[in-house]
């Protein structure tokens, strides 16, 4: 009431001040209208409060039924303190799994896009020689295939030169090593490392045993069966089939792999394992899919494994125990045919595969 009486008092004031000087009326209704904005916002002021108010009670209700024994975490102005601490936590949590994420995705589209460029580069080289071939005579073919042979071979003696040259460095550097530590040894008074270097032979002990007398051993029977553990499978069929390149498989014998694993096959039947050789197969016969889908842009890799699939189906073929396959065996080869084991349903896998990898070449 006091300070309502005070304010009438001063607006009587003010309008006396402004009835004595014209300019001061002017001056009066602005702050009249200012008064009225103020008064305006005062109350909204109070509504917001009262708004509020509700509001922090009724989250103070709903915290208190679903964490009533958990209420020290709600403070006094209703907020979840620790639960949106915890949000926080994870939020950035998940936004440091995010950038880690987007890294690695960014690494992986550069790996990507180099292997699509080599990719595009060998299509093209290999497009370019189909292209060439289809145009030449077939005696043109044979000498283009004859100069890529020689070109590539030269390339690879070029390279195990270099190796050569590397390692007998090495060895002549070793050698000395050896001989100053002989030495120190010597000086030191251990007699019995005089020997110590002689034991590594040098070129020209090395020739002197060429010179000697060879020993000769007396001629084996082998039986062409190649026994392996049942856990050793997949090594043999990484080393066989998905770590064996082409430039590789073309200085051993033609359709190595095809016969190693057909020695593994007559193993399994010398022993009557059939899960062993179901295993061994159905291993081969994956492993060989794989490496053609994720290689069969690549010319040398489908013919590396059409021609072995080939040769390994002609070898269950020949030494099937099946009469129509045996007409130009050996007796040595009929006594080798497969025992135990009936593979005909294996034989038209192989085949269909071969087909399959022909036509995706």
């Amino acid at each position: 009431m006091e300070n309502e009486k005070l304010r009438d008092n001063l607006t009587a004031l003010r309008k006396t001040v402004a009835q004595e000087e014209p300019s001061g009326k002017e001056l009066l209704r602005q702050l009249e209208a200012s008064q009225e904005e103020l008064n305006r916002r005062r109350d909204e002021c109070i509504q917001l409060h009262s708004v509020l108010a509700n509001q922090t009670k009724g989250l103070k209700s709903v915290a208190s039924n679903n964490y009533s024994t958990h209420v020290d975490i709600i403070n006094e102005d209703g907020e979840l303190v620790l639960a949106f601490e915890a949000q926080k936590k994870i939020n950035r949590q998940l936004e440091d799994e995010l950038q880690a994420e987007k890294v690695r995705w960014k690494s992986e589209r550069e790996d990507l896009q180099q292997e699509i460029e080599r990719l595009k580069e060998d299509n093209d080289r290999q497009q370019k020689i189909l292209s060439v071939n289809l145009t030449k005579s077939p005696q043109s073919q044979q000498e283009a295939f004859m100069q890529h042979e020689i070109t590539r071979l030269t390339s690879e003696n070029l390279d195990l030169l270099e190796k050569f040259d590397t390692l007998s460095d090495l060895c002549r550097k070793h050698r000395k090593q050896m001989k100053q530590l002989a030495k120190k040894l010597k000086d030191a008074g251990v007699m019995e490392v005089e020997g110590a270097v002689d034991a590594v032979p040098s070129p020209a002990v090395q020739d002197q045993r060429h010179n000697l007398p060879m020993v000769k051993k007396k001629e084996r029977e082998y039986q062409g069966m190649f026994e392996y553990r049942k856990e050793d499978e997949q090594i043999i069929v990484r080393h066989l089939i998905h770590d064996l390149k082409p430039r590789i498989a073309v200085t051993l014998l033609p359709g190595l792999p095809s016969y190693i694993l057909f020695m593994c096959i007559r193993h399994t039947d010398f022993i009557n394992d059939d899960e062993k050789v179901r295993s061994l197969l159905t291993a081969t016969i994956n492993a060989v899919k794989k490496v053609i889908k994720r290689r069969h842009e690549d010319l040398e890799t489908t013919i590396l494994w059409l021609s072995n699939t080939l040769r390994l189906l002609h070898n269950l073929k020949q030494y099937s125990g099946d009469k129509t396959f045996q007409a130009e065996n050996t007796p040595k080869q009929n006594e080798q045919c497969l025992k135990n084991f009936d593979l005909s349903e294996y034989r038209q896998v192989l085949s269909d595969i071969a087909v399959w990898i022909y036509q995706v070449s």
